[in-house]
Order: C-alpha cells, then structure tokens, then sequence
C-alpha cells in the first residue's frame, strides 16, 4: 500500500457529489478514503478517482465495495475511514491505475498477466 492524496468523488458518474472523499493509500486491490460522510459498511458504491492537471490521466473510474469503516471524532466533527475494494473495474481504467500506483522497483520486465476479479490483463 502507498501513501497518495488524490480526490474522490464517491458517487462516480451515476450519483455526482454524493460525497466527496480523499484517497489516502492505494493498493493493487482498492483504496483507503476519508471523507465527511457517512456511508454504510457493505455499500456498493461507484466513485471516480481525479488526477492533477499535467498529469498523463485525468481519473479512473470504479465499483467497490466499502469493507471496513472506522470514525474518528474531535471537538464535534465526524471524519469516516473507508476500506474500499475494487469490485468492478473497466480493463482500460485498471491499467492506468495499475500503471500509476503499482509499479514495484526492478519489475520493469515483469509479465503483464494478472487477474483481478475476473479481468485479465
């Protein structure tokens, strides 16, 4: 897992502005996010993950599934961790993701077949 600090709109495409989150790690197998706003444990969500202009993306797109939750209070605010784990990803968002986020030193020649949840790529 890596440290990041990317935006995230927790409602993706189908519900914009949901909620808005802050990816604060990444895995090959989904996200750590923070955020202002309470969701259940177990929920299927879609969120769209931004990047910083000048970057070679502009998002990503996915489904996950919110698998574990944890809220930290302070002088009567509420702040929401989420485990988010990938659960459908379109192959060519998968790439990028994978191509930003996990690419372990002196695996440059390493075969590019992996499977995640079904998706080979």
């Amino acid at each position: 897992m890596i440290l990041v600090g990317l935006p995230v709109d927790l409602g993706g495409s189908d519900q914009p502005y949901a909620g808005l989150g802050l990816a604060i790690r990444a895995s090959i197998v989904g996200l750590r996010v923070q955020s202002f706003n309470d969701t259940p444990l177990a929920k299927k969500i879609n969120i769209r993950v931004s990047f910083p202009k000048g970057t070679e993306y502009e998002s990503f797109r996915v489904e996950t599934e919110i698998v574990w939750k944890d809220v930290h209070s302070w002088e009567g605010w509420e702040e929401y961790h989420y485990a988010l784990k990938f659960f459908k990803i379109l192959k060519d968002h998968y790439l990028k993701f994978k191509r930003l986020f996990c690419r372990p030193s002196g695996a440059e020649g390493a075969s590019a077949q992996t499977h995640h949840r079904g998706v080979s790529v």
